[in-house]
């Protein structure tokens, strides 16, 4: 029999030969253009019904001629990845809970793990000195960046992909050419390990954090550093900008966070409430919050204009190593001793899902970027 796949407005997206033994996955192999975020996005309908995995069109009352509705939940596109001591990275369905894949390559704990902005490529990094580029839909490794003397603690993408930033043990940061993974350049000045790095939002500039109490900015492009953040009495282990570049927040064993202008390098807050170090600080995507991970066992939401303490995440059962908020901020990633990830709504505080799998400690993770045009589908 014959059957059309229309949108919600009815236009049509393909006309078919099907099965009624067919299920949703037969249909979706027909439309090409269906794949990766979109895939996991699409809802197909008759009759009111979802058509799933699990229901043949037949079961469905399916018969010549009929229109098969699409629509797309957008946040069914959303992954969340995972970095562990066991050595591997795990991909999630944010809205599930589910393990989708798991990546294995590194030989050592997987200490950090993001998304390209694309959302098409996740990188992670290791104490087995290096970092590694893969392929989010089949789980393959593309590459690999081979040049610290020591456990590789961050890497991250550049805001357009084409450049890859590490942060050392052997107290340094590295420039690489995402798609190459060449070294661009090193960047050497820090007296001590370096915890984590970060670009700003255009590219020109490089943020470092460390174990000799300080952050320092660097032009990307010179690897000239030319402001030190000076002030922590404890290790400085994560640094991190706000949406706009003015502001800088660094999180510190000293158990307090401190908000910095990036141009001056003045301390403009100290935010004080947890009792125990401070691993990550992150600003929200619209910069009115920072939400800080603590040895602790909870994250904290703070004003930024104010410095107080607005909300506190509190289930896991053992330290947190890091916390991230979506893309739209609407959702909260949290990553444990306890050997799980939990995702939280952000404006709530409720935990919506525990991520378990992981047989080590979790030590970082991130949100896929959301899924911004549906193209020809829309």
């Amino acid at each position: 029999m014959r059957v059309s796949v229309v949108t919600l407005a009815g236009r049509e997206l393909a006309s078919m030969e099907v099965d009624a033994a067919w299920t949703r996955r037969d249909v979706f192999t027909q439309i090409p253009c269906l794949e990766g975020p979109l895939l996991r996005a699409a809802k197909l309908l008759y009759g009111g019904a979802e058509v799933t995995d699990g229901v043949t069109l037949e079961a469905l009352g399916v018969e010549d001629g009929a229109h098969l509705q699409m629509l797309f939940d957008k946040r069914a596109a959303t992954l969340v990845l995972t970095a562990s001591m066991d050595s591997t990275a795990k991909l999630w369905g944010a809205e599930s809970g589910e393990c989708i894949r798991t990546l294995q390559g590194h030989r050592d704990l997987v200490v950090s793990a993001v998304f390209s902005p694309d959302g098409a490529l996740a990188l992670t990094s290791a104490n087995d000195h290096k970092a590694k580029i893969w392929n989010v839909e089949s789980g393959e490794c593309l590459g690999t960046f081979e040049g610290h003397r020591g456990f590789v603690n961050t890497a991250v993408f550049s805001p357009d992909g084409s450049l890859v930033l590490t942060a050392s043990f052997d107290r340094t940061a590295k420039v690489w050419n995402a798609a190459s993974t060449e070294c661009l350049r090193t960047l050497e000045e820090h007296g001590a390990e370096v915890g984590s790095a970060a670009f700003s939002s255009d590219n020109a500039l490089v943020l470092t954090a460390s174990r000799d109490l300080t952050a320092k900015l660097w032009r990307a492009d010179s690897g000239e550093c030319f402001r030190t953040f000076r002030g922590h009495v404890g290790w400085v282990e994560c640094a991190a900008f706000s949406p706009d570049d003015a502001l800088i927040v660094t999180a510190s064993y000293d158990r307090t966070v401190r908000l910095w202008n990036t141009e001056s390098a003045e301390c403009v807050r100290t935010m004080k409430g947890h009792e125990r170090w401070v691993y990550s600080a992150v600003f929200s995507p619209d910069g009115a919050l920072v939400l800080s991970a603590s040895s602790d066992a909870t994250a904290k939401f703070w004003n930024v204009e104010s410095g107080e303490c607005v909300r506190t995440l509190q289930e896991h059962y053992g330290g947190l190593n890091s916390a991230t908020f979506s893309p739209d901020g609407t959702l909260v990633l949290t990553c444990s001793v306890d050997q799980t990830a939990k995702v939280w709504n952000a404006e709530s505080g409720e935990c919506l899902h525990t991520l378990q799998g992981h047989v080590g400690v979790v030590f970082a993770g991130a949100f896929s970027p959301p899924l911004l045009s549906l193209g020809a589908l829309e």
